[in-house]
């Protein structure tokens, strides 16, 4: 079996980021757009890799892959996935422009499950 990369760790810079273009949000952007990139080629990589392996073994083609349904276990490993990219390609944003929007949001959903216990 092959191991997987950890998904519990995702790949962000750490440390002071200087704001290089005109604003925050220009620089936010600009990190959104480079991390999503860099999950594109990664993901065109394995694919054209994975497409060549298996028509050199002679095996399945594009169609088999269009008729695939995934199981349980693959469906919940691609979520996982799914998670941890979004936050590395979106986390910049969120980083630098909501950290009080999502702190105010955090307070809100605390509030809400404090009231939905009380029981009186």
């Amino acid at each position: 079996m092959v191991e997987r990369k950890n998904l519990d760790r995702a790949a962000r810079p750490k440390g002071s980021q200087p704001v290089v273009f005109e604003s925050a949000t220009q620089d936010a952007l600009a990190g959104m757009v480079l991390a999503l990139l860099g999950e594109v080629m990664v993901l065109k990589d394995r694919l054209d890799a994975n497409e060549r392996l298996l028509k050199a073994a002679g095996l399945h083609g594009p169609e088999d892959i269009d008729a695939y349904h995934p199981d349980a276990d693959a469906r919940a490993y691609r979520g996982a996935y799914r998670a941890k990219a979004y936050d590395r390609v979106l986390g910049v944003a969120r980083d630098k422009l909501l950290p009080d929007a999502l702190a105010l949001q955090a307070d809100y959903e605390q509030e809400v499950a404090r009231v939905a216990a009380d029981t009186n």
